[in-house]
């Protein structure tokens, strides 16, 4: 019957009656207060309503009843506490004002031609929002079970047992003799239990059991909290949350113990915060209690004596807290909370809690943790064999239930003597992260794999992550292919060198752990043979002598020969390990047969067109990177398929050094697994099937040469068959046959693979052999696109321009080049070629030392050049864009002087920087203006210059339509402008 009246009055639902019932109840009482308010402050005249179009006034409503469906249905919105009750006690409050004759001296305004009220607008948006709120409130709880009951959840989740269905453990029968025991207990002080247990043993299950055990069959005169002080961020806030949650819960019992505790609580934050135990020991001043500390204390004890009530506080993960506020947990049930029957149960992981106050040095001795607690229930190591089972009972209720043939092949698995199961498995967590991992791994496995392998890399990628990517860049070192075998091994010591005595390692194995059923020769492989010496793995993860006897032994287990797995089902299978190392999920992979017909290259590599129109080319490459052979007839189709792949990488956004270097990789490292391996016949099916085939880009095959020479030594190229003189004389019978092909057929403003294409064959031949043939094939060719080409513009401006490095390169240098173009192009009319003849005699003034500014108008390839320069680097500003650049030439080097002389701001407006130039016997100088002053400056820049030549002698004179000065009765001018570039600054 008590425990149905604590249901009754503690129910939320019954607090909300009982508000709503005095909220009528005062509505009525005070009907003629709140009348007189509306009639006062919220009526207003009838007319001015009237006249209001009544379009005005739905509209609102309609969106208000548009935004309530909206968010209260369509995205299932939970309000407020407040907003919910709000919503309702309004919509109660406006029924009982329009639905009973509760109005005095006032009315509702009638809609005309209707029998509603305009309240009724208001009222309707309101009803609805409070009747949906109460449907959700009252199917929720339904809706939300149905939800769970029915959810096909397949991972497991890691939540303490709340049923006896779930007690795997048998840990309901401890929690009941616990709570036996403790009823019958009294005690003057508080009692501290510990739940005691390695690390996801279930502490916090049997906690969850006792607290549902007091739940369902209380105990008279016995209350119980949880207390969960990881959720608190200081020691302080621990204090603090602990005793308000305490005086919540006393609260319903004793207000006077509630306000005690309180009050006790203030006190000893304030002696935590002044660290001074005359605070605890006298009365506060400042409060408006008139009671020390101390005395609060002993009041409680009094109080607790009255109501003779046993609390008991649960108290979960303590091994989640840092050192302090561990202690603080520890003070707290030990001295500060030390009060009348009550009783802590503490679940930690003792040498966890240990280790962690000893490294800090808060504690000096194991014994100090033991001072606090009366009764340590210890839950053991659960057996090996009740792991095993409840594994496979998870499974088959995970996301792999379907997968029966698969729960068959784990369950022997688990079973067997090298799997490693027991070494790794220790507890319910780790069986559900197993279960959860393979969940998830299980659509991304390789074709065929052996089941105890996955499962033993599964526990070395849970455990080891940081060995799974050291394996992944360093597999061919640590687990190098073997010939023999076909498969990816360790290496073995040799036989004279296996002779170590290795008792101490196995000894180390079987006391740290276990030793269970298998116990491999770890003297027997290069990795574990002297594992006081094991760099590769030690100073890789800095583990532990123990925690790298266990990856030495998983890697023995998976990659030793003992593992006797049929080849393409083992890890050690090449694309197994690659996929299980990538660690990717692909879709709509390359089954392992599909994979291998790519390499039938015959029939014009259709298999291998069809992968790469199905978006499989990073994925082949992927998986070449792992593929071994060891025959020459399965390499060169490999090195076919590669090359084929490199022909048009940058059409499949692939960059082609990637692929020249898996291609070199799988060369080198393959070529150790041939027997005798005949290196001309790699050459020769090269040269063959590749560079003579005229189905491949000449481009491709000349960067292909290239790569060849420059990694010559690192890939031992003579090993290949093919020699350095070789390569250069077919470099250059591909650049010639380049050439031609290109002759009268030239290319697109962006495509530069043509100047690349000569830089390639320049890695073999001198400039004065290539470039004669440069020469002669621009001499019989539109040098339209030669000129567009090599204009390049400076970063960040599409205006300022200088000649590439490249014309001087070809053409023996920059004068070279002008001379040469200005030949080409001779009397053309072409008014591109007739700008760009202006740009480039502009540069030579500079002797080509710097870019100049300058503004193509006709030039239509230098302007799609540029454009795509825009889009490219979203060029939306052009930082030079307000500078304009002005050439003066000048007769002689002293009218030059004067051109640069005292050039500044204050006389010139908007002068930035001058350069001057001599070429030849001509002089030249350079004056950039800002844009916005540059017609003032034009004149006043002349002027400036005719004042210092007047000093000398006033026989000059300034035409300013020709920008210019001459001696009196002279035609030819001494200083002239030249130039004012960009011309639609001018």
């Amino acid at each position: 019957m008590t425990k149905l009246l604590d249901q009754f009055f503690d129910s939320k639902i019954t607090r909300s009656i009982f508000f709503y019932i005095l909220f009528i109840l005062l509505v009525l009482i005070f009907k003629y207060r709140i009348n007189s308010i509306i009639s006062k402050y919220l009526t207003i005249e009838e007319e001015s309503l009237k006249e209001i179009n009544i379009f005005w006034i739905v509209l609102p409503v309609l969106t208000c009843l548009l935004y309530i469906i909206y968010k209260l249905i369509l995205k299932k919105y939970q309000p407020s506490f407040n907003l919910f009750h709000t919503i309702l006690l309004s919509t109660l409050f406006l029924g009982v004002l329009r639905f009973t004759d509760y109005c005095s001296k006032w009315k509702f305004i009638e809609l005309d031609g209707s029998q509603l009220f305009y309240v009724d607008l208001l009222l309707l948006p309101s009803v609805i929002a409070s009747i949906i709120f109460l449907i959700n409130l009252v199917f929720k709880s339904n809706i939300n079970k149905t939800i769970y009951n029915n959810a096909s959840n397949p991972f497991v989740a890691d939540d303490p047992i709340e049923s006896e269905s779930e007690d795997k453990l048998q840990y309901d029968k401890r929690a009941k003799s616990l709570i036996q025991y403790l009823d019958k207990s009294n005690f003057k002080r508080s009692f501290t239990i510990g739940i005691v247990g390695p690390w996801g043993n279930g502490k916090s299950s049997l906690i969850s059991l006792i607290e549902k055990e007091l739940y369902e069959n209380p105990k008279k005169q016995t209350l119980h909290l949880k207390f969960l002080p990881f959720l608190n961020h200081s020691e302080n806030d621990i204090i603090s949350e602990f005793f308000k949650q305490l005086s919540s819960e006393i609260n319903k019992y004793s207000g006077r113990l509630s306000n005690q505790v309180l009050d006790y609580s203030e006190k000893l934050l304030k002696l935590y915060k002044n660290k001074s135990i005359k605070e605890f020991l006298t009365i506060n001043n400042v409060s408006y209690s008139k009671t020390s500390s101390y005395e609060t204390y002993v009041a409680i004890n009094k109080t607790l004596e009255g109501l003779n009530k046993k609390f008991i506080i649960f108290i979960d993960d303590l091994d989640r807290l840092s050192n302090k506020e561990v202690l603080q947990v520890l003070k707290l049930v030990r001295n500060t909370a030390n009060f009348k029957n009550f009783i802590f149960v503490i679940a930690l992981d003792k040498d966890y809690v240990l280790n962690t106050l000893m490294i800090k040095n808060d504690v000096s001795d194991h014994a100090f943790v033991d001072k606090f607690f009366q009764l340590e229930v210890y839950l053991p190591e659960i057996e090996k064999s009740q792991l095993k089972n409840d594994f496979i009972d998870f499974l088959k209720a995970s996301g792999l239930r379907s997968e029966e043939s698969f729960i068959i092949e784990v369950e022997r698995a688990i079973n067997r003597k090298d799997n490693l199961f027991d070494d790794y498995i220790s507890n319910h967590r780790g069986v559900k992260r197993l279960v959860n991992q393979l969940v998830f791994d299980f659509n991304s496995l390789p074709d065929q794999l052996n089941t105890n392998d996955l499962l033993n890399f599964t526990y070395l990628k849970m455990t080891f992550p940081s060995a799974i990517k050291f394996l992944n860049s360093n597999w061919t070192n640590v687990i190098p292919y073997n010939r023999n075998t076909k498969l990816c091994e360790l290496e073995t010591v040799p036989e004279e060198e296996n002779k170590r005595d290795i008792f101490s390692s196995n000894n180390a194995s079987a006391i740290f752990l276990g030793i269970g059923k298998y116990t491999p020769d770890y003297s027997k492989y290069k990795i574990s043979s002297s594992l006081s010496e094991q760099k590769e793995l030690s100073e890789i993860n800095h583990l532990s002598q123990q925690q790298n006897l266990l990856l030495a032994k998983t890697l023995i287990i998976l990659f030793g020969e003992d593992n006797k797995a049929k080849g393409d089902t083992s890890i050690k299978f090449g694309n197994n390990l690659r996929k299980l190392l990538q660690q990717k999920i692909l879709e709509n992979e390359l089954s392992y047969s599909e994979f291998k017909d790519i390499f039938s290259v015959e029939g014009n590599f259709q298999n291998l067109k069809n992968a790469i129109r199905s978006s499989q080319t990073q994925n082949i490459l992927d998986r070449i990177s792992f593929y071994n052979v060891d025959t020459i007839e399965c390499l060169n189709p490999v090195i076919l398929v590669l090359l084929f792949i490199f022909n048009s990488s940058k059409e499949n956004n692939i960059y082609p050094s990637t692929v020249l270097q898996i291609l070199s990789s799988f060369v080198i490292r393959n070529k150790k697994n041939i027997e005798n391996p005949n290196s001309k016949e790699i050459w020769k099916t090269i040269k063959k099937k590749y560079l003579e085939k005229n189905q491949y880009k000449i481009e491709e095959k000349l960067e292909f040469l290239a790569f060849l020479s420059e990694n010559r030594i690192r890939m031992s190229f003579d090993d290949w068959g093919a020699s350095e003189e070789s390569l250069k004389e077919i470099s250059l019978e591909l650049f010639e046959k380049l050439l031609k092909e290109k002759d009268s057929t030239l290319w697109d403003i962006h495509d530069y693979s043509f100047y690349h294409s000569y830089q390639n064959t320049r890695k073999f031949h001198v400039l004065k052999t290539l470039n004669p043939l440069m020469i002669d094939f621009w001499r019989k060719n539109n040098i339209t696109i030669l000129c567009a080409q090599l204009t390049e513009n400076k970063a960040f401006t599409i205006k300022n321009f200088k000649t590439s490095n490249f014309a001087s390169q070809v053409f023996g240098s920059f004068e070279g080049y002008k001379s040469f173009i200005e030949q080409k192009i001779g009397d053309t009319k072409d008014s591109a070629l007739i700008e760009y003849l202006d740009f480039i005699k502009l540069e030579s003034y500079t002797n080509f030392s710097s870019p100049i500014r300058y503004e193509f108008r006709d030039f239509k390839l230098v302007k799609n050049k540029m454009q795509r320069v825009k889009q490219n680097n979203s060029l939306k500003h052009d930082e030079f864009d307000t500078i304009i650049e002005l050439f003066i030439t000048s007769s002689t080097e002293e009218y030059q002087k004067i051109t640069v002389t005292n050039l500044n701001i204050v006389d010139i407006p908007g002068f930035i920087e001058h350069r001057y130039y001599r070429n030849k016997n001509n002089f030249f100088t350079t004056v950039k203006i800002q844009s916005s002053d540059i017609h003032k400056a034009k004149s006043m820049l002349l002027d400036h210059y005719l004042m210092y030549l007047s000093r000398k002698e006033k026989v000059f004179s300034i035409d300013n339509e020709e920008l210019s000065i001459s001696r009196l009765h002279q035609k030819e001018p001494i200083i002239k402008i030249i130039s004012i570039q960009p011309k639609s600054y001018s």
